[in-house]
């Protein structure tokens, strides 16, 4: 983990995400009815970050839940993004060290937004449109997991 805080780089917000992370994510689905529109869930996420030599590459975030199939994301200098799963996107920096990634699946554009608002306390934003319709969002707040100093 890195001491920049708040961070001010994309590489500093990516270096925070580092860690064992204890999740609650909440699902939104828009419908005509309450019925069946909102879920939520508890789940632990384990991210690595490993940042790059290269000066065209930032670095990569490794991404792996409790069933161990890691996904990893390359971030380069220049605003892209590819995903181990052949995803391509693009992230950007926006004002107040808000990381946005933004990937397409099929017909559906997705845009995910990372900030922190302590060091050990991330907020994620999860917008899945298709045309400009929001066919769904999530919001999940999450918490590292750190261990006891030695006495």
């Amino acid at each position: 983990m890195t001491d920049a805080f708040p961070p001010t780089s994309a590489a500093e917000v990516l270096a925070l995400c580092d860690g064992a992370w204890m999740s609650l994510r909440s699902q939104l689905q828009p419908a005509d009815t309450d019925e069946g529109w909102h879920t939520s869930e508890k789940g632990e996420l384990k991210l690595s970050w490993t940042a790059s030599e290269n000066t065209d590459e930032l670095g990569r975030l490794a991404a792996t839940p409790p069933s161990g199939q890691s996904t990893v994301l390359t971030f380069w200098a220049d605003g892209r993004l590819e995903g181990s799963g052949g995803q391509k996107g693009r992230w950007e920096l926006q004002v107040g060290s808000r990381l946005v990634l933004i990937h397409r699946d099929g017909e559906l554009r997705i845009e995910e937004s990372i900030s922190f608002t302590k060091p050990n306390l991330r907020l994620r934003n999860l917008l899945i449109w298709k045309g400009e319709q929001l066919q769904g969002s999530q919001f999940c707040s999450e918490i590292r997991r750190v261990s006891k100093p030695a006495s």
